[in-house]
């Protein structure tokens, strides 16, 4: 198996709280279709297709709330995981490190963080309304990796959904599902310390 030279890290739900992602789970567990239309808006705007009041009208509509509440929700109850932060800043200079978000564009990911933020982590961010292809479909995960200039099979990528994971794997790629930072750490820190192990056999 090919050594580890990248990792790549989603954004919502691993370095940022996702908060409407939470709430569409909650919906899911009474109502199982309104859930799947909210993530069909969700998807068509991480493709770029809609613009954020589009989606958040949409939404709004379905949930019987004011689009307001949807536009506030997204802007305040999100947090980034500094721990995290830190510890990818670590992984500099050994590994190559990028991150891979389904978001209307960069633009969005730049709102949430420090200017210059993303480039003093990352060697590139991967955004999926940029691009056309969105997670998990494999095309993302192998532009990712290209713009590393690594292939698949060199990284590993976190993620807190396990469909993303998969679709990572199938690319093969080596994953890890984010539940906590700790489990998620250990995780990976377990899998660059026995490829190294393997290197020196």
């Amino acid at each position: 198996m090919p050594a580890i030279k990248g990792i790549i890290f989603d954004c919502f739900g691993v370095l940022l709280a996702d908060v409407l992602k939470t709430r569409i789970d909650g919906l899911a567990l009474t109502d199982p279709a309104k859930a799947e239309q909210l993530r069909d808006i969700v998807r068509a705007s991480n493709r770029g297709m809609l613009l954020r009041d589009e989606a958040a009208h949409q939404m709004a509509e379905i949930l019987g709330i004011h689009y307001a509440e949807i536009l506030n929700a997204a802007d305040t109850g999100e947090v980034k995981n500094q721990e995290l932060i830190a510890f990818i800043k670590t992984l500099h200079p050994q590994y190559k490190v990028a991150l891979l978000s389904n978001v209307r564009g960069r633009f969005r990911l730049e709102e949430r963080f420090d200017e210059g933020e993303l480039d003093s982590i990352f060697d590139t961010v991967v955004a999926s309304g940029d691009v056309g292809f969105i997670k998990p479909e494999p095309q993302i995960y192998e532009l990712a990796a290209r713009e590393l200039g690594l292939a698949p099979a060199d990284c590993v990528m976190i993620d807190d959904v396990l469909e993303f994971c998969d679709g990572a794997a199938a690319t093969g790629m080596r994953t890890i599902q984010f539940h906590s930072n700790q489990q998620a750490i250990t995780d990976l820190t377990v899998l660059l310390a026995e490829q190294k192990i393997d290197k020196q056999r």
